[in-house]
């Protein structure tokens, strides 16, 4: 059974993942158009950088918000669910 504080952590950790979601993709976006791509791609490699060192758990803590998320909005489910890859955090 999960307490209460597991379903605040929960919540409190899939708004980060959101509000790294929301920043990935608008890196990816100036990477597409051109606009400060360097820039974006290097803030990306960055991040993804920074995502490699997490240990396994979590890791798998960041795989479930993100499926979590996923399954909340569907239009954006693909890709929400290939960034693991996207960034080589399952290499």
């Amino acid at each position: 059974m999960i307490t209460r504080v597991e379903e605040a952590a929960v919540a409190q950790g899939d708004e980060v993942v959101r509000a790294l979601l929301t920043a990935l993709a608008t890196l990816e976006d100036l990477v597409a158009v051109g606009h400060d791509a360097r820039l974006a791609l290097s803030t990306l490699e960055g991040v993804a950088h920074e995502l490699g060192g997490m240990d396994a758990a979590a890791h798998r803590r960041f795989v479930d918000g993100l499926e979590r998320i996923a399954a909340a909005e569907p239009d954006r489910a693909a890709w929400i669910r290939g960034l693991p890859d996207s960034l080589g955090l399952d290499r």
